[in-house]
């Protein structure tokens, strides 16, 4: 029985290996959902915070009437339409703090409608 054991002993462990490589490429490739509320005059959440590098889908949703969502620096810029959702995939490529402001305007305190996303380094 012992004699069994060690001749797939070697099988056994490449397979092991190749199942955990699989599970990490699987993980990598996963994407973050972030759920995005806009309204008069806010973001919520107020701060969106990513890694370098990370797959993110924000799930933008305005609450009252149409709203835009920008970060100039990262070249987004979408029209959220009154009471609909719109859906932003990004991959940040650039570590930093980014502001994001409303592009469409909404009333009188759109000028205050900001928040940021914050783009750290590593894992």
């Amino acid at each position: 029985m012992e004699r069994r054991l060690n001749r797939f002993g070697p099988t056994l462990l490449l397979a092991l290996a190749f199942i955990v490589v699989t599970h990490v490429s699987e993980a990598a490739d996963s994407i973050r959902t972030v759920d995005v509320r806009l309204s008069r005059y806010a973001f919520a959440p107020e701060h969106i915070e990513v890694r370098l590098g990370e797959r993110v889908r924000l799930n933008l949703v305005s609450l009252d009437r149409a709203h835009g969502f920008r970060v100039k620096e990262l070249g987004l810029n979408t029209h959220v339409p009154a009471g609909a959702s719109v859906t932003l995939e990004l991959r940040p490529t650039q570590p930093g703090t980014f502001e994001i402001t409303c592009s469409v305007y909404c009333g009188v305190g759109h000028g205050r409608m900001k928040a940021s996303l914050i783009v750290r380094p590593g894992p």
